[in-house]
């Protein structure tokens, strides 16, 4: 039976991902900050900013990720003037 061998990394992955080797990694799954959230633990991006800052990163991810590996990259859409809820109005007003 193959043996699995897991490494998990904690830090801001613009240092971290510079210690890997090219074609390194099977599996990374992401979670960014949300543009514009979260401001006083990330600073937080502009969302029409996002796509530049996040750009570089992915560039070191591809870099990193095997040709067989799997990239998994959970974003969130903004809700704006809508609060979700368990309600299952989707977070649509009237309904």
């Amino acid at each position: 039976m193959k043996q699995v061998e897991a490494h998990l990394l904690l830090g801001d992955c613009r240092e971290e991902l510079k210690k890997l080797k090219d074609n390194s990694v099977d599996l990374i799954f992401t979670s960014p900050p949300y543009a514009d959230s979260r401001k006083n633990t990330y600073g937080g991006v502009r969302p029409e900013k996002y796509v530049g800052w996040f750009l570089p990163i992915s560039t070191e991810l591809l870099r990193v990720l095997k040709p067989t590996g799997t990239f998994v990259l959970n974003i969130k859409e903004k809700v704006a003037h809508v609060s979700r809820g368990s309600n299952g109005s989707n977070g649509r007003v009237g309904g």
